[in-house]
């Protein structure tokens, strides 16, 4: 498929290109499947997608910031439910002083964790898991997640708006 193709099919069907970016947007924040997927495809999709004229630069950050959000959520509960269990694994027997180094960071400074860890790319997907194993409360989770995802908006909005000046 060329790119001329792949612009006229989201020409003709304008909502799949903002599905395609939440469903990035999660994908890379993702706990497990992020440690794999790099922001960068969803910047460079996002970044097609906007010289292209196909999507405004206010469509397409709401829709990446919500596919974040999502992930973030969904790391959260997944280590607030599996937490006790994974801890006690026999995986995780061996690390069990690494863990618990880990728990008592977070508890600490769970807050700085959830803003800084979004801007990480190798620890993103992780820290909310970690921040729900560590048993910190959801509203307060929530509160920093919203900040932290909107603070990145923020940031992509700049870069692609840099590569809109640069290419558009």
């Amino acid at each position: 498929m060329s790119l001329a193709s792949l612009t006229d099919f989201l020409s003709t069907n304008p909502q799949l290109g903002l599905v395609m970016i939440v469903g990035l947007g999660f994908i890379e924040a993702c706990p497990g499947i992020g440690l794999f997927v790099s922001g960068v495809i969803l910047f460079g999709v996002a970044s097609f997608l906007f010289v292209e004229n196909l999507y405004s630069i206010v469509q397409i950050v709401p829709c990446a910031m919500l596919g974040g959000f999502l992930a973030d959520q969904f790391g959260y509960w997944m280590g607030r439910r599996l937490g006790p269990s994974f801890k006690e694994s026999a995986m995780m027997r061996p690390h069990a002083n690494r863990l618990d180094r880990a728990e008592r960071f977070i508890r600490r400074f769970g807050p700085f964790a959830a803003v800084g860890g979004r801007f990480l790319t190798m620890i993103r997907s992780v820290v909310p898991l970690l921040l729900g194993m560590a048993g910190l409360s959801w509203p307060r989770y929530l509160l920093w997640d919203v900040i932290a995802v909107s603070v990145w908006g923020l940031g992509f909005v700049l870069l692609l708006g840099g590569v809109g000046q640069l290419f558009g």
